[in-house]
């Protein structure tokens, strides 16, 4: 075999030679071992391996998705994608939520994946990575719908998704290199509708490499002064998951090493990822471990709302004079740095300011929708209890970030009386996990003057008992609002 340098040990070993190191080439794997650990997990898994707990977890946030979805119905760039949707014709087809309307799957899942996320208010997974889980039922929903699959076949599917998404986020950090993390959803949802038509091991990992390289989404869509996109780039990313699982198929092939290679996503990111322990074998399954959201905003401000609400209902309303906000480092630069997000002027900058959600909860006592009004992010008396509020690191908090995420707000009243108000676990996240109760009112509130009350709660049944829906086109035509 003849030595010579290579930069990749991916495919090279170490080998000895009087008293000097060499790279000995070898001829590649016919996959990485990666793609071939999400592939062959994916498509081994059955229904009946899914723990209660799983189940039990997976319906709890595929309620909450369709409840974020009716909040984010109503969202400007929903009704552009909508506009989109119905100039295209599917064989067979999918139904764009709460209206009937029907198009392809592929525009389904930028409708629907856009309407669950434009509020911010869907589920978050946080590891090396983070990011939203839940954007892979947009797509899940959207083949079963147009396939008129089970509701047993459409979950075991989304669990698979969930196990791919928060998988990855585990053992890879794309933020490193501007890699924005709807990459992972890319991915999850690729190999999830993978899963529901029942492709093999091979398809699936064709499917996820070509979902992979084909959708590198910059980072630079979640900061600065965000743009209506930020709603965009997860559903975007979620259609062509699924479009890649159609071609996959139909017998496409995509690159054997889509992280391995010096030219894939490893060769970027300037590490290989490790292999993500999926669930099952004693192991919990990703659809229980994601942190459910109380409030529609960034998921780094979610403590940082729910010390301010504790603090007002201590101080009756009273607004300090000065108030400081201590948070783990990655809440700081993602909420807090930057001038965008103290002189917040558009919706999506504004759910992800910790200074505008703390500043809002103090004056009204709650954080909702309305909240992010257009009026409400211009008023003047938002800015100016903004200019009082200051965001600083906490050094014992950063390194328990993302296990505990914590905030600690300082105030000063008026009367010269000093607050302090800790939070350990946001709401939400699994060590203070929302109830059935609390999932079912946050539906209820999205819900509320779009959908009538009987519908509501009827379709809230079917939800509750999705796997034993027999036909997932069903429920999705019971959306449908009037």
């Amino acid at each position: 075999m003849r030595l010579m340098s290579t930069r990749r040990e991916s495919n090279s070993v170490w080998q000895t030679g009087q008293g000097k190191l060499w790279w000995a080439v070898r001829l590649p794997p016919t996959m990485d071992a990666l793609a071939e650990h999400i592939s062959t997990y994916a498509a081994r898994l059955t229904f009946d391996d899914l723990t209660a707990e799983a189940v039990d977890g997976m319906k709890r946030r595929l309620v909450d998705s369709i409840g974020c979805g009716l909040g984010g119905f109503p969202g400007e760039p929903v009704g552009m994608a909508r506009e989109l949707a119905r100039e295209v014709v599917g064989d067979p087809p999918a139904h764009v939520w709460f209206t009937g309307e029907t198009t392809t799957p592929e525009m389904a899942t930028f409708v629907n994946g856009m309407m669950l996320r434009y509020l911010d208010f869907n589920d978050t997974y946080m590891a090396r990575e983070g990011g939203h889980p839940s954007d892979i039922v947009a797509p899940v929903l959207a083949i079963a719908d147009a396939w008129c699959l089970s509701g047993r076949d459409a979950l075991l599917a989304m669990v698979v998704a969930y196990e791919v998404v928060c998988g990855l986020a585990e053992v890879e950090r794309l933020s490193v290199k501007t890699i924005d993390h709807s990459l992972h959803v890319a991915a999850g949802s690729a190999v999830g509708v993978g899963k529901a038509m029942g492709l093999d091991a091979k398809q699936i990992a064709n499917a996820l490499s070509i979902a992979i390289v084909s959708n590198l989404s910059l980072r630079v869509v979640r900061e600065g002064h965000l743009s209506m996109w930020k709603a965009g780039s997860a559903a975007h990313a979620a259609r062509n998951g699924l479009f890649a699982a159609q071609l996959a198929r139909r017998g496409m092939t995509g690159p054997d090493l889509p992280f391995a290679a010096e030219g894939g996503l490893s060769g970027m990111l300037g590490e290989m990822p490790g292999l993500p322990a999926f669930g099952g074998d004693g192991r919990p399954f990703h659809s229980e471990l994601s942190s459910i959201k109380p409030f529609p905003a960034q998921y780094n401000a979610q403590a940082s709302i729910t010390a301010a609400l504790e603090l007002r209902e201590r101080t009756g309303g009273e607004l300090p004079t000065k108030l400081t906000v201590r948070t783990y480092g990655h809440a700081v630069r993602s909420c807090a740095g930057g001038p965008e997000k103290w002189h917040v002027t558009t919706r999506e900058t504004a759910d992800h300011s910790i200074p505008y959600v703390v500043a809002l909860s103090l004056l009204d006592g709650e954080l909702t929708p309305a909240q992010f009004a257009p009026e409400r992010i211009v008023d003047t008396t938002v800015h100016e209890l903004m200019s009082r509020i200051t965001v600083e690191e906490d050094a014992e908090m950063t390194p328990r970030f993302p296990g505990a995420p914590s905030a600690r707000i300082e105030a000063v009243l008026a009367s010269g009386h000093s607050e302090v108000v800790e939070v350990l676990h946001a709401k939400g996240h699994p060590a203070n996990p929302l109830s059935v109760d609390e999932i079912e009112a946050k539906f209820r509130s999205m819900a509320d003057g779009l959908m009538p009350t009987a519908v509501c709660e009827a379709l809230l049944s079917r939800l509750w008992a999705f796997d034993a829906e027999t036909d997932v086109s069903s429920l999705v035509r019971a959306t449908v609002v009037t």
